[in-house]
């Protein structure tokens, strides 16, 4: 089609990315294998931490009433018990230090790739960032469940930030820490390799709360639930309602956990009381914010637990773990989230700001449309077009990238806003091509679709098309570049 197949070095980006997230690696260093490997051993660590203070404490007992000639060697056996008591808490704590770090440089990361030196150019880096997490799922296939809960993590950190902005400009957050933090002057950092104070303290922990969530899950009692004791049932099937308030339960508790003594705060690093004093409060002030987003996400009349609460639920929807996941339907993803605050299970203003920003059709989806001629006249055929804009002056009208002309794939095509008059996922304008006759619809299906031999049988005025094979090739990649 164009040149090589592979990943350009942003898509590269993207994929080291959400691998450093989730993913299943020898060496278990992704966040999440972290944090499952936290799960699996704090029990332990706590049980042989405890038999050990009980060791100490049996010690000083003997020696309380040891006799002279005997007291010589409880002491060295006390001073050898306390020592590796103190050996394995530090080394515990290094542990903690080296996870949090590192939970830190993957939060900076995302946030340089969605975010710039001013609003206009973050929203084009965030559009970039969220189409490409959406193509790279082939949207369909075998265990396209699991490559999906890959990609949900980053994409709900990514429309966690973008929201949050939307709210703060509208006048809608009310919360004291962020507040405090937040100045419009200096929002974005004046270089790209810089973050602000605002980035530091608020940003990040924001995407901290929306990649994790769901981190509880991992916990063994868990995991039980979800694949049962020998570990054979599907994770990602129905649960009934027993099985699903009991797996929220652990969750929510066990994401609380690992926030809280998996993460902690950062260790302060001088010799300085005052600013000592000063890094620890801000350190427990950033700790309890995060708690706070992660609790008020439970709680949809609070604005500041819904930052992460729906961009859960929308992106639920576009990387859907569901075995019925069908391309077609990723337009209602934000129709679900406005029914989900018409049951008042997130604010309605949230839901509105959400909808503002990402509109009806998700980033990198496959826009199937009616051209028009030079006197503004449709012309009788379809082209494809991939939506790579934020913030739709309409939700309806995405903004797109022209991905064919004249029946051939291009690599830089325009970018247009497609009206529901022109846009044949709507059934209305698909009855404008029904005229064409069938022989000529089958002709345009074959040019356009790599895979015409599986599609012929199918609709031949198609609703969308799945870019996925289209952006396999690298020179296809960079659909946010300016023509």
């Amino acid at each position: 089609m164009h040149g090589p197949m592979g990943e350009s070095s942003y898509t590269k980006s993207v994929s080291n990315l959400v691998r450093s997230i989730q993913s299943s690696t020898a060496q278990k260093d992704s966040l999440f294998e972290q944090a499952r490997l936290f799960f699996e051993n704090v029990d332990i660590h706590k049980q042989v931490n405890l038999e050990q203070q009980r060791k100490i404490k049996s010690l000083e007992d003997s020696l309380q009433v040891a006799v002279a000639k005997d007291k010589d060697i409880i002491v060295k056996k006390l001073y050898v018990a306390r020592r590796a008591l103190d050996k394995d808490d530090a080394r515990q704590e290094d542990m903690r230090i080296l996870r949090l770090q590192n939970v830190l440089d993957i939060c900076s990361t995302l946030l340089v790739l969605c975010e710039a030196e001013n609003w206009q150019k973050t929203q084009v880096n965030s559009a970039k960032l969220l189409g490409t997490l959406q193509l790279l799922s082939p949207s369909e296939g075998v265990k396209i469940a699991h490559k999906n809960q890959r990609l949900k993590p980053a994409y709900r950190g990514v429309l966690a930030v973008r929201l949050l902005d939307k709210l703060l400009k509208s006048g809608q957050i009310n919360n004291q820490y962020i507040n405090e933090r937040y100045q419009a002057n200096l929002r974005y950092p004046e270089k790209e390799s810089g973050l602000t104070l605002y980035q530091h303290q608020v940003a990040i922990p924001v995407i901290m709360a929306a990649l994790f969530q769901d981190i509880g899950s991992l916990h063994p009692d868990a995991q039980i639930i979800l694949k049962g004791e020998d570990g054979t049932l599907d994770e990602f099937r129905l649960l009934d309602k027993e099985e699903r308030l009991t797996l929220l339960k652990i969750n929510h508790e066990q994401t609380l956990n690992f926030i809280t003594y998996g993460l902690g705060m950062e260790r302060y690093v001088g010799n300085c009381k005052a600013q000592r004093t000063e890094f620890v409060q801000d350190q427990k002030k950033r700790l309890n914010f995060i708690r706070t987003l992660l609790i008020s996400a439970l709680k949809p009349k609070l604005v500041v637990g819904n930052l992460i609460k729906a961009p859960q639920i929308y992106a639920s929807i576009i990387f859907s773990s569901k075995q019925n996941h069908n391309f077609f339907d990723l337009p209602k993803a934000m129709l679900i989230v406005g029914k989900a605050a018409e049951r008042e299970s997130i604010s309605k203003v949230v839901a509105d700001s959400l909808l503002a920003i990402v509109g009806h059709f998700p980033q990198g989806y496959g826009i199937t449309y009616i051209p028009k001629d030079d006197d503004n006249k449709s012309i009788d055929r379809y082209e494809y077009a991939i939506v790579t804009g934020l913030n739709p002056k309409d939700p309806f009208v995405p903004t797109c990238r022209i991905a064919t002309r004249n029946l051939t794939f291009i690599a830089s095509g325009q970018i247009v806003s497609i009206d529901k008059k022109s846009n044949l996922y709507f059934s209305t304008t698909k009855k404008k091509l029904e005229k064409i006759s069938p022989a000529r619809l089958q002709e345009i299906l074959r040019k356009l679709a790599s895979n015409f031999e599986e599609r012929k049988e199918l609709d031949i005025i198609p609703s969308y098309w799945n870019p996925y094979g289209f952006f396999g090739y690298k020179k296809l990649q960079n659909l946010w570049k300016k023509v």
